[in-house]
């Protein structure tokens, strides 16, 4: 388990977003302090294989999410878990796109070239989930809005990249809907287990102004996601005694 936190702390050292990461940090090291049967915390990290609808001559590219979940058991069968998604890259690539800036001269040199687009986001959500009894499988749903921390293109001229940044031309929030199927290895992560999710996520609101992009604009995304929670060595236990016990059953 140390092992397991110094590997993931020192991956969020070095990722240029440190600032905003450092929660995530402290979670880690404090998360198992102020576990209970009824609350603990997590560490949330996901691929999303995100695209955006009408952005002709693009294709569906990987990104990376990572955050804290606070995990809240309302009853035996209904979870909650508020999260935050302190990063949340959201990528796409273009064979063809043209600059959209105040230099006339610029434009000219990049029409029509490749280009990658890369948003970077904090999303906000609750996913509410549902455990059937004597199942590992959870079913959940929850709403998301998600705040534009950066927003950037690369286009690939002749004359070399060329990097704008297109903050102005990306409305400031995003928000839709997550559809969540999680399974739940009560056994992995020493007992503290691991929640495998697959998820989809549908914006309903453009991403892009029209000055940028005409027409409907909107994210979504598949996305494979890990939750590992941080429990205390005791319900860890509890948990690895579960899973004997249902071995050992005729």
């Amino acid at each position: 388990m140390k092992s397991l936190k110094s590997l993931i702390i020192f991956i969020l050292l070095s990722l240029p977003q440190f600032s905003s990461s450092q929660a995530a940090i402290l979670a880690m090291i404090f998360g198992d302090k102020v576990a209970s049967e009824n609350f603990n915390l997590s560490m949330e990290i996901g691929i999303p294989f995100n695209s955006f609808s009408n952005l002709e001559n693009s294709k569906i590219k990987s990104g990376i999410n990572f955050g804290i979940a606070g995990n809240i058991k309302l009853s035996d069968n209904w979870f909650v878990s508020p999260t935050a998604y302190f990063l949340s890259s959201r990528t796409a690539t273009l064979s063809s796109a043209s600059l959209n800036s105040d230099d006339a001269y610029l434009n000219t040199l990049y029409t029509g070239v490749p280009a990658n687009y890369k948003l970077n986001y904090i999303d906000v959500n609750a996913l509410i989930a549902y455990q059937p009894n004597g199942s590992n499988f959870r079913f959940g749903l929850s709403p998301q809005i998600s705040f534009l921390n950066k927003a950037k293109a690369t286009y690939e001229g002749a004359e070399g990249e060329f990097t704008q940044n297109i903050k102005s031309f990306t409305n400031k929030t995003d928000y839709g809907m997550i559809a969540n199927l999680g399974y739940f290895f009560k056994a992995g992560h020493q007992g503290k287990g691991i929640i495998m999710n697959v998820r989809y996520y549908q914006g309903f609101s453009d991403v892009f102004k029209d000055s940028f992009a005409s027409g409907t604009n909107r994210s979504s995304y598949f996305a494979v996601h890990l939750s590992l929670p941080f429990i205390t060595d005791e319900l860890a236990q509890k948990n690895l005694d579960e899973v004997e016990l249902e071995k050992n059953k005729p």
